[in-house]
């Protein structure tokens, strides 16, 4: 926008930080490069989490929890695509899917809260519509997977997604290609460590 236009081009400004989409952070480094300003970028991304068959297995679930719920998904960084090798994935699954079924989803200033609200109506229609896409291309949703009403009566109309699992995923859906920017997960398997090198 024009605010952000004129610090990035401010001779008073030394550097500049900012989170969001790719073509905003090219526009970005332009124009700071003009007064050879410090600039860090995080954008929009696809983070691969690979899992491989010797793992311990309390420990990937919990870092794969992390990646994906910390912050209700809203980390450019996370690990959103889970890569798990096939012969430990109907474990990893199973756990995976019965600790995030226990996350509870609520007030972020109760400890026992570990998922919040979106950030804005947008941003959530933009989640769900994701999930009604990723449906559509074939991907199972083993948890989650829509609105959820936290039992908090005042939270009632609150922006509140359930923290979902998405299983049977592949290389081509939109959810694995496009960043969601919220609580979902995309489990993908692999056999061989060479097949992985499509995942970019």
């Amino acid at each position: 926008g024009e605010v952000g236009a004129a610090l990035t081009r401010h001779q008073d400004v030394s550097k500049v930080s900012f989170t969001g989409s790719v073509p905003t952070g090219k526009r970005i480094m332009s124009a700071c490069s003009d007064s050879l300003k410090k600039v860090t970028l995080e954008l929009g991304g696809k983070s691969p989490l690979i899992i491989f068959e010797d793992v311990n297995m309390r420990n990937a679930v919990s870092t794969a929890m992390l990646a994906n719920f910390f912050s209700q998904g809203a980390v450019c960084s996370n690990g959103t695509r889970v890569f798990v090798h096939r012969s430990i994935a109907e474990e990893f699954t199973a756990q995976l899917v019965e600790r995030t079924k226990k996350l509870i989803v609520g007030n972020p200033m109760n400890d026992d809260t570990k998922v919040g609200a979106t950030i804005c109506r947008m941003q959530y229609d933009k989640i769900l519509a994701y999930l009604d896409v990723a449906r559509a291309e074939g991907a199972e949703v083993l948890c989650g997977g829509g609105a959820v009403t936290p039992e908090d009566p005042e939270l009632a109309g609150g922006l509140y997604i359930a923290p979902t699992i998405l299983g049977g995923c592949t290389d081509d859906m939109t959810v694995v290609k496009e960043e969601v920017f919220g609580p979902v997960l995309s489990l993908l398997v692999f056999v061989q460590t060479t097949s992985l090198e499509r995942t970019g």
